[in-house]
């Protein structure tokens, strides 16, 4: 099964990417969507990427803070 990220990519690389992460609050939309009240904090990852100049994503991602962690690791 061929996936789309593969043509994607052949057709437009991508070459920079950015997640910028923020505690906010839910709107009151976005509350009743994820179920939560109104006064939980939540993790909000906006992530965009381009290729070359153009940008070609752009998403906005937002976790109940309750229900979800951000860890990292690195090393060498």
């Amino acid at each position: 099964m061929k996936l789309p990220t593969s043509d994607l990519n052949r057709l437009a690389p991508l070459t920079e990417g950015e997640h910028v992460v923020e505690a906010v609050l839910a709107s009151r939309e976005e509350q009743q969507l994820l179920n939560i009240p109104a006064e939980e904090p939540c993790l909000m990852i906006r992530r965009r990427t381009w290729s070359g100049r153009r940008a070609v994503t752009s998403a906005r991602l937002l976790y109940p803070g309750s229900r979800y962690r951000l860890e990292g690791h690195f090393g060498s």
